[in-house]
């Protein structure tokens, strides 16, 4: 999750009529049947995509006026690929918030193509995302969009409030899982299991807490308790991982001899860059255009928590820290950062983020976060009680923030070095489940499924429904990706 580019989301590829002149099913009394026609679904900015069967659910945007304004609802299913499909499709949610199920699920599909073998996935678009009548900011530069100007911050918040087509107050979790399960219903499963990323996994608690008994198994990966204030830990929980993943280069031979005391570096490097901050030109990721950045603390700490998701950028950190600290060099740790900032730009749809946000979070937010030790600051604190200050809050229901719990085979993943959603949020969530087990992936950051073995394990409990024969000895054998030693990689 993140605050401070305040633009994102292109559209989805338009492959045939099913897409551009969609079929849709209307909402009333009683159940709908859902048309869907041959579609093409495209994570944005890259050539991933799968094919799949798209349509759309018209739905009231205000679900207590069922008669007023109507939004259309994207809905896509990627049939299972075997001669056999069981009854209980695989219904994925995605992160965020902001994400669209249809753009994500091409960077999962491979890991989970086992599920897919027997059954359907079904993928709803959360309203304000992806085609979902998506609530997307204009677009800015990225130059501009990283600027610490936190009085632009909030002039950017109101044009993008009055660019967006659609009342921002019903773009809520809760308002959008009735959403899923009307798709549910109009093509006719029963039941379903569930599989969360990220933020996906809030939605997927959200959705078993409405319709218990619609649910077989449910999946979490890199887990969201629903206790939790989004964004007010996130300082806290990067320090940490920053601590873990440079603590381990002491350790690591290598890494110890080419970058000693990397974390005492980092704390040097961030002190100097409060106090004097230093121009960067570095070429757009896309565009190959030059990019003048105003590299100062706050920079460096976005540009850490970038870096600190993957396991893979992890292992760039050190030389990295070390080649800023050292060299004054810091084009390279800012290209990196804007790598990872393009496709986060690409794949966030900001006025649904919000919408979740100032709705579902921030009037939990603490007075004091209490974050001034911390490499991040209050950084996240004050974006979101600026972007608030201006966005419209919809309705949460009651004890929206207590756990959620039932009697369904749960299995829940984490990062060993996750810097958003560590593994003591999975124990957590796990302990209000009777039938719960907790993996925990040695060496790894956000979102494991793609890891190693993971996925295959997520697909035998699927199969099984329950987890108690799944057999997790390949998990062993993860590791934490090398340190890189120098541009080319980690020492042979």
């Amino acid at each position: 999750m993140h605050f401070r580019i305040v633009t994102w989301l292109p559209p989805l590829l338009c492959l045939i009529g099913a897409v551009c002149n969609p079929a849709h099913a209307q909402q009333s009394g009683a159940e709908v049947e859902l048309a869907l026609e041959t579609c093409e679904l495209v994570v944005p900015g890259t050539p991933l995509s799968v094919v799949g069967e798209c349509g759309w659910l018209v739905r009231a945007e205000n679900p207590d006026e069922p008669d007023g304004r109507h939004i259309d609802i994207h809905v896509a299913r990627i049939p299972a690929r075997g001669r056999v499909a069981e009854a209980d499709p695989l219904v994925f949610f995605a992160g965020g918030p902001g994400q669209a199920a249809t753009e994500t699920w091409p960077l999962v599909a491979h890991a989970l193509r086992k599920v897919n073998e027997t059954r359907d996935i079904l993928l709803v678009d959360q309203r304000g995302t992806g085609l979902s009548n998506p609530l997307k900011c204009p677009e800015i530069e990225l130059g501009e969009a990283l600027a610490q100007d936190w009085d632009q911050l909030a002039i950017t918040t109101r044009e993008c409030l009055e660019s967006v087509d659609g009342d921002p107050r019903f773009y809520t979790t809760t308002i959008a899982m009735h959403d899923i399960d009307a798709a549910r219903a109009a093509l006719g499963y029963d039941r379903v299991n569930l599989f969360g990323g990220s933020y996906g996994t809030r939605a997927a608690q959200v959705y078993l807490r409405l319709f218990p008994q619609r649910v077989r198994t449910m999946v979490l990966d890199s887990v969201v308790p629903q206790t939790l204030v989004l964004g007010t830990e996130h300082a806290a929980k990067l320090d940490q991982t920053l601590e873990r993943v440079l603590t381990a280069c002491d350790t690591d031979s290598d890494c110890a001899e080419a970058f000693p005391g990397t974390a005492g570096k980092l704390t040097e490097l961030a002190g100097r860059l409060e106090e004097q901050p230093v121009e960067v030109t570095v070429e757009h990721p896309v565009t190959g255009d030059p990019v003048t950045l105003t590299y100062d603390r706050e920079v460096l700490a976005s540009s850490l928590r970038f870096l600190s998701y993957s396991s893979d950028t992890q292992a760039m950190l050190p030389l990295l820290i070390h080649e800023a600290w050292q060299e004054q060099r810091f084009d390279r740790l800012a290209s990196q950062m804007l790598i990872a900032a393009t496709g986060l730009q690409q794949s966030i749809s900001q006025g649904m983020e919000m919408s979740v946000m100032c709705a579902e979070d921030y009037p939990w937010f603490p007075e004091d976060p209490g974050t001034d030790a911390y490499l991040m600051g209050d950084m996240i604190h004050k974006a979101v009680g600026i972007q608030c200050s201006v966005w419209p809050r919809g309705p949460v229901p009651e004890g929206f923030h207590e756990p959620v719990t039932a009697d369904v085979p749960v299995v829940l993943l984490s990062g060993e070095l996750d810097p958003v959603t560590p593994p003591e949020y999975g124990d957590t969530v796990a302990a209000h489940f009777p039938s719960a087990t907790h993996l925990v992936a040695r060496g790894q950051g956000h979102i494991v499924t793609t890891r190693g073995c993971m996925g295959d394990l997520v697909a035998q409990f699927i199969d099984a429904g329950e987890f108690g024969d799944v057999d997790t000895e390949c998990m062993t054998h993860m590791r934490r990706t090398p340190y890189f030693i120098s541009l080319t990689g980690p020492n042979p």
